[in-house]
């Protein structure tokens, strides 16, 4: 059961466009669960985590968060080098979006409730925000917290005079040594609400405070965070993190329906209901044969609510435009060769790590099989020796003390004037006796 009685703070892992995630994840707990959100004591997060922590703790909807997210991403991919494009700039637009979005209390909302993790750029130590003055020191350290340098430009921004870089760089987790704190990643390892993999992997890797898995899924949702992949794929990314906050639930016993099952039955009526009326003229003055869903999947998004599937809807209509214009990073050769051998790397320290492991369990089992020998043959040698020692010692005991003086036939023995024994030649006999 959770201790609804002690104090509990949310952590979200900084995960760049995977942060969507986050959205997904949220979604599921502010439905089921709304308290274990609007009671947290503290939510915190770092790079693009405490952009979702703080649209939640200055009361910004999640679907409109969503639909931020989604238009980026899109913006980026129309350029042919994505981020990388000297024409984009991804901290520029998340000033703009924080600018456009944030309330103008936000700052009072956030003081004391929202923390920000922080790298100094000096001397890379982290430093924990939750208190601000301004709506534009708000903004400041939000940017800090997401700045990757060269990733994000090489403008460096700063915080009271002092400039810092990407939070995830030195604790990508705050506040998670606290007993109660539930954290949230898309990076399968042991985070409370994180993906699962098929198979067990002993292998992890701990950067930030977060637990990752060295596996190709990880290598993919770590370059994904990098490179925003089709708006299909978030909106699977956002599904995903609904269903594991699900499981997180379930776990907990939170739900009050333990027999509840996992894929739970879609709301009745289709996201694009909405849209339906406002585009059925349009759609029939064209000609055109769309589906409901706009090349999305409804599999994909069946258990999200409503608000966050109308959005993802419409992010993928948009994509699907014929006009519109797609980034070919991703496609590029050399980027999917790096892709490839990632992979094929991961798979190798796999494989060597299951290799060692055999080798070392082996070697421990033959160590203690050749003890264990050893010690059988020196017990059987002990018992062996030790047998005829104790015959040999009881019949000697047994023995009666015999005399070790011979005497010869020829020899008489007589006692001399100091008392001892003397062997003495008989003397001659007289013939007459």
């Amino acid at each position: 059961m959770f201790p609804w009685e002690e104090e509990w703070n949310l952590s979200l892992a900084g995960c760049g466009f995977r942060s969507v995630y986050h959205l997904g994840a949220l979604s599921c707990l502010l439905e089921r669960v709304p308290r274990l959100v609007q009671g947290a004591s503290k939510i915190c997060g770092a790079s693009s985590g405490c952009l979702v922590a703080a649209a939640v703790v200055v009361g910004i909807p999640i679907e409109t968060f969503c639909l931020d997210v989604m238009t980026t991403a899109k913006e980026a991919r129309k350029h042919r080098l994505g981020v990388f494009h000297p024409g984009f700039s991804l901290l520029q637009v998340t000033q703009h979006l924080l600018q456009e979005r944030l309330p103008e209390d936000a700052h009072v909302r956030a003081s004391g409730r929202l923390c920000v993790s922080l790298t100094r750029l000096e001397d890379g130590a982290n430093v924990l925000v939750s208190e601000f003055d301004s709506r534009e020191e708000l903004i400041q350290v939000l940017l800090c917290s997401c700045f990757f340098p060269v990733y994000c430009g090489v403008t460096r921004p700063s915080y009271r005079g002092v400039h810092y870089m990407d939070g995830a760089l030195s604790n990508n987790m705050p506040l998670c040594e606290n007993r109660n704190t539930i954290t949230v990643a898309p990076f399968s390892g042991e985070s409370d609400v994180c993906p699962l993999e098929g198979s067990f992997n002993a292998l992890e890797v701990h950067h930030g405070n977060v637990s990752i898995q060295v596996n190709t899924g990880n290598v993919h949702r770590i370059c994904t965070s990098f490179l925003p992949p089709k708006p299909e794929k978030l909106a699977e990314i956002c599904h995903n993190g609904y269903m594991d906050a699900l499981r997180f639930l379930r776990q907990c016993d939170l739900l009050g329906a333990p027999h509840l099952p996992f894929c739970l039955e879609a709301p009745a009526g289709v996201c694009c209901d909405l849209m339906k009326v406002k585009e059925a003229e349009e759609r029939k003055r064209k000609g055109l044969l769309q589906e409901e869903h706009c090349g999305l999947d409804h599999t994909l998004i069946q258990n999200l609510p409503v608000s966050m599937k109308t959005v993802l809807c419409e992010a993928c209509r948009d994509a699907a435009d014929p006009g519109a214009q797609d980034s070919r990073l991703a496609e590029v050769l050399p980027v999917r060769l790096v892709l490839i051998l990632l992979s094929v790397c991961t798979l190798l320290l796999e494989l060597i790590f299951l290799l060692l492991k055999s080798v070392l369990l082996s070697g421990m089992m033959a160590c203690r099989l050749l003890t264990s020998a050893s010690s059988i043959h020196r017990d059987a040698w002990r018992q062996r020796w030790k047998r005829p020692d104790s015959k040999s010692s009881d019949s000697d005991a047994d023995r009666p003390l015999t005399s070790t003086i011979t005497c010869e036939a020829d020899k008489d023995l007589d006692w001399d004037r100091n008392g001892n024994l003397d062997h003495q030649d008989p003397q001659p006999r007289s013939p007459s006796a």
